[in-house]
């Protein structure tokens, strides 16, 4: 009896620590908030609360549709962007290795960096390997009116990015991800109580998607061992126990502790997320100005659908936790441990279906003033703070029991068979931005800003989903505006974190050694750095409906007389 105690025992804590880092994570990038909404504000980093960007004001400060002017107004804005992330890995120093055997990982002195940006696309229903942010709007306002009415489409949030040559070491941390929120319609109004005073709010109604795809491997000394087992195994050689209760070899090979276990594919949506902004715009004195707004949270209920497709060692390694014949005289076997923990005995090449998530974008409050020393120049200041500590977990539910969760739970997870569940314990963020506008002539203003953007990820809990670190952000652009009512806005910004490093055993989610913490570690035994760079450049043009509708069909115009030129 003793001796059963024992082999149940150590049977069990081989099973726990097989596969006690295959649990993984996929989360995603949590400071993508107002990256490229506006081309002006894009210009001024953002310091736009208290000079409020045209019709764009319905996210930034709705108090601000006051200041367009009356009629009808058409506002038409685009911005492309160029994520650049370069991931470095290298053996940290000391690092031993796994059990004396693996101790040179294939990914030391690697690196690689995203092929492209990513993007769900609305209606195709699928990503597209670009970034883009489109923004459309449209006001109106009576003449000596104190309302001001406007609708606009734009998205709030939104990053995205690939990993696409095969042999990019990121992609064991993320090979594909993105998630983007779309308001697909905005109404929102203003009204201008006096010449000082102006007040707004705007109603988002909006689609949120996410998705991700990961080569997963687990790197830890408990894979070594079922791999330097089952090495002893292979040929049968089995001193103590019958073949007939643990088949040979153990573990069915076993797995190294570098190679590809699984990969992992889930793409999600939901597309009814509302949401609301209140704003205030206060202008005492035509040199000073003082601007306020609060958004809400958006919250969503996401649903799709997940792929986990297993190596041919994860299999083996299932198949043989189903072999085996428990004697009454004899030590419990693999199918006798798997049947009271629960644990997968067959060998599946894969497991899909749907998958679930709740996810919310948090409330934020942005303030900020203008001031002008002189009539020309204009100084914007703005403080925002974004309540990102609301972000404690990410949490997926499948529609079954998965292989992976099934195994890890021994190492104490909780989170159930069928959901992955990863704490995050994120942190609220306060941004800062200054910008500047010279009215250099009656009809051009240049601009420049700098905003010093925070992440809200725990240094000891970051990873390569959420992977964006501190930023610093540089925009410059100029403003043109016409006596036919036209009105054309040019910008680019530059995003940078030169280097971020993670040291060795600096995070639980990326390169953590113990491995009693049920987590994805990709990376253990490696020190990380990251380089980001982000390049944007951005137009938008505004002006009367009547008047953007004749400048629209010039081309079309222009193309009718070509064809029928070609025809002739």
């Amino acid at each position: 009896m003793c001796i059963k105690k024992i082999n149940l025992k150590l049977s069990v804590f081989l099973f726990t620590l097989i596969c006690l880092t295959c649990g993984s994570e996929f989360a995603f990038a949590t400071f993508n908030e107002q990256l490229a909404i506006s081309t002006k504000a894009i210009a001024l980093a953002n310091a736009v609360t208290a000079n409020p960007p045209g019709v764009m004001s319905l996210h930034y400060n709705p108090a601000g549709l006051s200041l367009l002017g009356e009629g009808k107004i058409l506002d038409l804005g685009t911005t492309m962007i160029h994520l650049v992330k370069k991931s470095s890995f290298k053996q940290a120093e000391g690092f031993p290795g796994f059990m004396d055997t693996f101790k040179d990982d294939p990914l030391d002195g690697t690196s690689g960096t995203n092929t492209n940006g990513v993007m769900y696309l609305p209606g195709y229903n699928d990503t597209i390997p670009v970034l883009t942010a489109p923004a459309v709007g449209v006001s109106f306002r009576k003449k000596n009116s104190p309302w001001t009415f406007a609708v606009g489409q734009y998205a709030p949030f939104a990053v995205g990015l690939e990993h696409g040559n095969s042999d990019d070491p990121a992609r064991f941390g993320g090979k594909k991800v993105y998630q983007q929120h779309l308001i697909y319609l905005s109404p929102g109004a203003s009204y201008q109580i006096n010449d000082k005073l102006s007040v707004g709010v705007s109603v988002g109604m909006g689609q949120t998607a996410m998705g991700a795809n990961v080569d997963m491997r687990a790197p830890s000394e408990i894979l070594a061992l079922t791999k330097v087992l089952g090495d002893a195994t292979k040929d049968g050689f089995l001193p103590i126990l019958s073949d007939s209760t643990f088949t040979t070899p153990w573990f069915g090979g076993g797995i190294s502790p570098y190679e590809q276990i699984a990969s992992f594919d889930m793409n999600l949506r939901s597309d009814f997320a509302p949401n609301y902004n209140i704003g205030l715009l206060w202008q005492p004195k035509w040199f000073f100005s003082f601007g306020i707004c609060y958004q809400s949270p958006i919250k969503a209920h996401l649903h799709g659908k997940y792929k986990f497709k297993y190596s041919e060692s994860w299999q083996r390694l299932a198949a043989w936790n189903g072999k085996g014949v428990n004697m009454p005289w004899t030590v419990l076997s693999p199918p006798q441990v798997a049947k009271i923990f629960n644990l997968p005995d067959k060998a599946i090449p894969e497991q899909s279906g749907t998958v679930f998530s709740d996810i919310e974008f948090p409330q934020r409050v942005q303030m900020g003033i203008k001031i002008s020393p002189v009539r020309p120049l204009r100084i914007m200041f703005d403080v925002s703070w974004a309540d990102w500590s609301v972000v404690k977990e990410d949490r997926f539910v499948f529609d079954q029991d998965i292989q992976l969760l099934q195994f890890v739970k021994m190492s104490g997870y909780a989170g159930g068979d069928d959901s992955m569940v990863i704490k995050r314990n994120m942190k609220d963020t306060i941004h800062w931005s200054v910008g500047a506008e010279l009215q250099l002539l009656d009809w051009l203003c240049l601009r420049a800003g700098y905003e010093k953007r925070p992440s809200s990820v725990q240094d000891n809990l970051y990873d390569l989903m959420y992977a964006l670190p501190d930023l610093n952000v540089y925009g410059t652009g100029i403003g043109m505006k016409f006596k036919n009512g036209l009105v054309i806005d040019l910008a680019a910004s530059y995003v940078v974190n030169e280097s971020y490093k993670v040291g060795r055993n600096g995070s639980k989610n990326l390169n953590y050694e113990n491995w009693t913490y049920p987590v994805y570690n990709p990376y253990v035994g490696l020190e990380y750095e990251q380089e980001t760079k982000t390049y944007m450049v951005s137009a938008s043009f505004r002006a009367p409906i009547d008047l953007m509708i004749y400048y629209l069909s010039k081309p079309v115009q222009a193309l009718d007389k070509f064809v029928f030129w070609r025809h002739k």
